[in-house]
């Protein structure tokens, strides 16, 4: 049975883990959730540059060995726009796969299904200062007057404290009040591409919030949804560093146990490994 790493920094690519449960009739494998999140108030993010993250990632991944991955899906955006600089000096060895390509395809065909319509990026400040994504986009031909992009630094570790937060309502408002003055002229339809694993524990308030500010249609691109599995999940297991923030355990036992009982179960039973790897700060 192949064995699967989901890797990301934080709690945000188990939406993606649950895909892995759609498909009875898939392919079994072994699925292994891999959280790279290093400390308490010292997320990738926070490092001082681009050398630190890709220092940290590095480490990362060469701890993944001793697992013997035959697969790798690194979830997270940040991570992944580390990894493509990182890529260039180190060859992890099983093979990698990042969500970028999905989620630059879900923004393509969006731009290129409504013509008119307009995008705003929201992610990390590491994925938005990188330019990675539009970048891409201008490269495929798209007219730079149609992307925008926004950070939203310190929503992902507010939505995995509580996704249900008022806080959490609070802040898209306020993006969507600081989107309101990104464009010349507000388009009759704005696509919003939600490029951190995160953002989907918000699920419709992106679209509700955005569009009552806005007054506007609004579209959503979720590339969680996009990236492929082509298996299903056998047994799942929770690998991290560090423990869950407080009450963040029973917050997202609750949010899976529903739809997804399999990580809700992993989830309450895991206990934090400070030697999964080495964190030199």
């Amino acid at each position: 049975m192949k064995r699967i790493m989901i890797c990301d920094s934080g709690l945000g690519g188990l939406n993606i883990a649950s895909h892995f449960f759609r498909d009875p009739g898939a392919e079994p494998c072994e699925l292994l959730y891999f959280n790279a999140y290093p400390a308490p108030g010292h997320g990738f993010n926070r490092l001082p540059d681009d050398r630190a993250r890709e220092a940290l990632f590095r480490e990362v991944l060469q701890s993944m060995e001793k697992f013997s991955p035959d697969r790798c899906l690194v979830a997270c955006n940040t991570l992944s726009i580390v990894y493509e600089s990182l890529r260039k000096t180190y060859t992890p060895g099983f093979p990698v796969e990042v969500i970028l390509d999905d989620a630059l395809s879900g923004m393509a065909d969006a731009l290129t299904a409504e013509p008119e319509a307009r995008l705003l990026i929201l992610g990390t400040r590491t994925t938005v200062e990188s330019g990675l994504y539009r970048n891409r986009l201008l490269e495929l031909g798209f007219s730079p007057e149609r992307i925008r992009e926004l950070a939203c630094p310190g929503l992902a570790t507010l939505l995995e404290a509580d996704p249900a937060a008022p806080e959490v309502r609070d802040r898209i408002r306020q993006y969507a009040e600081s989107a309101s003055v990104l464009f010349d002229t507000l388009p009759e339809k704005l696509f919003l591409a939600l490029c951190c694993t995160h953002f989907e524990f918000a699920g419709t308030m992106w679209q509700e919030i955005f569009a009552c500010v806005l007054g506007k249609k609004i579209g959503m691109i979720n590339p969680n949804s996009r990236m492929k599995t082509g298996f299903f999940a056998g047994n799942f297991r929770y690998l991290a560093r560090m423990d869950f923030a407080p009450g963040g355990r029973a917050r997202m036992v609750r949010y899976f146990e529903r739809e997804r009982p399999e990580i809700a179960v992993a989830l309450a039973a895991a206990q934090p490994d400070p030697g999964l790897f080495a964190f030199p700060y």
